[in-house]
């Protein structure tokens, strides 16, 4: 602001607290002092004295804003499964206590595909011997053996979209992605005719209920769905009766939208599938749902059914979480009195709003989707058979301990089903490794030649978001290529040998000097991870520790408080009367029992809803915990914020981090300048080199001219050629001559005569 000259009146109107019309300066009246007035010219004051105050609002502004943001999304999927089984302990070790029981049944079910097996053999039914499979192992013992041997598998005919290098693909799964990370072990993805007919090869890998066609796929779950309400569902289309509804639902981890989520599901949907008791009750189902579609089709599969099937499952709310009772006792909230007269309730508000959603539900058979593939030559060794066989007892021993398999069902006492007595010392190594795979996968969802890994839920492995999803195959003739390919490469060593360069000849010879191969490290690695895991399983106290110690003391916690807050509501609800009898307390019920036993019955049955909402309140503190805990290296499953980076850039999306124990979402726009800045850069040192190159070019094209213009005067004798062509810049060296002979000389020019004056 320019100085200006001050007036006596503007002095006159500063004391009194007035302000000049054209005057740009007030009186302070707190600091007695004249401070400048911005005046309106469309430019406004600035927010901040300085640049760091400025930033420091900035990042208090941001934490503010994505504490905000996390609180809202824990209180809007607090009642969700998924969400509860990531955070609640009690849940945790419900879901790991089921799939304990999953794969106890399994194990009981390749032992009586065993005992089946070996009596088929017994009464003379002669296994059939793959052509596939190697001669040096013979006729197989039974068919268990003959359909568990890996070593069957051959390179594809032609490369397929579906191969990729990690060894893992999606190919039957187009709607989802996934973390590759982990995923770590290369392969050929196997499609068509080249997925070396899963139903014929390494079939005893397949778990029961796949092998059996008694389990069918759900896509699109919403997130608030539970299991239960999907075995509801099915059930109302049993389509006979004694129908049985299905026995369990798995699920595939819900997917969480990140920054390069490329997938067309919806965010936090999941796949889920439901495993039926047997096949024609699965058929049954299909069949009346079908029929409840409409019965029409263009798209059928070989039962004639359509590919896909809507199923409408009945969603309402599970916890119940509403304001119908008023004090814990059965009251009424005030909004149903209206001057001091008790207002007739309706029938709607005392129920739960009814939610209802629709489903797909495949008819395809699961079976022909398991992906195939075929491991490298280098994994595919007979030499690396015995020691992966030994890691595989090891590894299979451990976790039978770990997870409670009980005796009688293990992987030790399958393999003396199948070689009693001595039979087990003499049999091939490579069926005794075949048996141990198929073990993992199917009881403790080991992957062991993709990553070493054992998933969580059987969904994820039916899924394929799991390693342990696919099924590898070993490259049948594998030594006969490594035998090759060596001999090939000695051949080309003694090669440049013979040229002179001996230290690759020596390099050849030495066997400590050659590098190992990398696939072969990546599995050793592998394997060593997962020796060093069930180690540490094993350490933690056997079966009786179901996660960790930590997580198991706080499931007993939220349990214990469980059944404390279930009898305080039972006898909160309850209004015992003189003669014996009770009656409800909830002011929509007030049923009279002849005994507090069938009252208690009675709440348990008819208001399970509050009940369940009751109960649902011990899990809430440990639940925002472990919502609080997490932090950078475990994020949030939250959805990436939209920031506005101006018009340029308009919203981009960033993922909510941790940064000091609290939520900040960083601000995207700082780095897409020093984005284009870079891309700025490198385009005008882009074009600087071209302008150079050009530059050089055109000298480069001058001097060749001038090269061949000299090159042709030096061929004609020192002569020019005449030529047309004229070079504007060619240097040509003029010179003028000066002769001053037979110069005429004008002569002078003659004096004028003056004339005479006559006066």
């Amino acid at each position: 602001m320019q100085a200006r000259e001050w007036t006596k009146s503007n002095d006159e109107k500063i004391s009194r607290g007035e302000k000049d019309d054209d005057d740009d300066m007030v009186l302070d009246e707190a600091t007695d002092s004249v401070a400048p007035v911005l005046r309106d010219n469309n430019i406004p004051p600035p927010l901040f004295d300085s640049i760091d105050t400025e930033e420091v609002a900035y990042r208090e502004y941001n934490a503010k804003y994505c504490l905000n943001y996390v609180q809202k999304f824990f209180n809007k999927h607090i009642d969700d499964p998924w969400f509860r089984s990531r955070l609640s302990p009690l849940e945790a070790i419900r879901c790991t206590t089921k799939e304990r029981k999953r794969a106890s049944a399994e194990a009981n079910e390749m032992k009586r595909e065993i005992l089946q097996s070996l009596e088929d053999a017994t009464s003379g039914v002669i296994p059939k011997k793959d052509p596939d499979c190697p001669e040096y192992l013979g006729s197989p013992k039974c068919n268990f053996i003959a359909s568990c041997r890996l070593g069957v598998g051959t390179k594809p005919s032609s490369t397929t979209s579906g191969a990729t290098n990690n060894g893992y693909h999606y190919h039957n799964h187009p709607q989802r992605g996934g973390d590759l990370e982990t995923m770590n072990m290369p392969s050929i993805v196997l499609q068509g005719e080249d997925r070396n007919r899963i139903e014929r090869h390494a079939k005893s890998h397949l778990h029961s209920f796949v092998r059996g066609e008694c389990c069918v796929k759900i896509m699109d779950v919403p997130p608030n769905v539970t299991d239960d309400q999907i075995r509801a569902a099915m059930a109302e289309h049993g389509g006979y009766d004694g129908f049985v509804p299905p026995t369990s639902v798995w699920n595939d981890p819900v997917r969480i939208p990140t920054l390069r989520t490329d997938t067309d599901m919806a965010p936090y949907h999941r796949i889920a599938y439901a495993v039926f008791p047997s096949s024609s009750a699965k058929d049954a189902m299909l069949e009346s749902l079908h029929h409840n579609n409409g019965g029409k089709s263009n798209h059928k599969n070989r039962k004639g059914l359509p590919n896909w099937l809507d199923l409408d499952i009945d969603c309402t709310d599970v916890y119940g979480r509403r304001d119908i009772d008023a004090d814990g006792r059965g009251g009424a909230p005030p909004s149903f009195f209206s001057g001091g007269k008790k207002k007739k309730m309706d029938e709607d508000a005392i129920r739960l709003p009814t939610k209802r959603c629709t489903v797909h539900v495949s008819t395809s058979l699961l079976a022909s989707s398991q992906p195939v593939s075929v491991l490298s030559a280098a994994l595919s060794s007979r030499e690396r058979i015995p020691r992966d066989r030994e890691d595989t007892a090891t590894i299979a021993r451990v976790l039978d301990e770990v997870r409670g398999i009980e005796v009688g069902s293990r992987l030790a006492d399958l393999l003396q089903l199948l070689y009693p007595g001595d039979e087990l010392h003499l049999v091939d190594d490579e069926d005794i490794l075949d048996v141990s795979i198929a073990y993992l996968r199917r009881v403790h969802l080991f992957s062991f030649y993709n990553g070493c890994i054992a998933a969580k839920d059987v969904g994820n492995v039916l899924s394929f978001s799991h390693p342990a999803g696919m099924i590898h195959l070993r490259l049948k003739g594998a030594d006969d290529i490594l035998a090759k390919a060596a001999a090939e490469e000695e051949r080309n060593n003694i090669l440049y040998a013979e040229d002179g360069d001996m230290t690759t000849l020596a390099a050849a010879k030495d066997p400590e000097s050659g590098t190992t191969d990398m696939l072969v490290k990546r599995l050793n690695d592998s394997i060593t991870r997962a020796l060093e895991t069930v180690q540490i399983l094993a350490q933690r106290g056997g079966p009786t520790c179901v996660i960790d110690e930590e997580t198991d003391a706080a499931a007993k916690e939220i349990e214990h408080a469980e059944q404390i807050s279930r009898q305080e509501w039972i006898t909160n609800h309850s209004r015992p009367d003189e003669d014996g009898r009770a009656r409800c307390s909830f002011h929509f019920c007030q049923k009279l029992f002849k005994d507090i036993a069938f009252l208690h019955k009675h709440l348990q049955k008819k208001h399970v809803d509050q009940l369940r909402a009751e109960l649902a309140k011990c899990h809430d503190g440990p639940m925002m915990m472990a919502w609080d805990a997490w932090d950078r290296n475990n994020p949030r499953p939250v959805p990436p914020v939209l920031i506005d980076c101006g018009s340029k850039y308009g919203l981009i999306p960033s993922m909510v981090t941790e940064s000091d124990s609290l939520p900040i979402s960083i601000d995207p726009e700082p780095d897409l300048w020093r984005e284009d800045q870079r891309r700025i850069e490198e385009e005008e040192e882009w074009k600087h080199r071209e302008r150079e190159a050009m530059a050089r070019a055109e000298e480069e094209q001058i001097m060749q001219r001038r090269r061949e213009h000299e090159q042709s005067n030096t061929n004609n004798g020192g002569e020019k050629r005449k030529s047309n062509f004229v070079d504007p810049d060619d240097m040509v060296e003029e010179k003028v001559e000066l002769s001053f002979e037979n110069i005429v000389v004008a002569p002078p020019p003659k004096k004028k005569k003056k004339k005479k004056s006559l006066l």
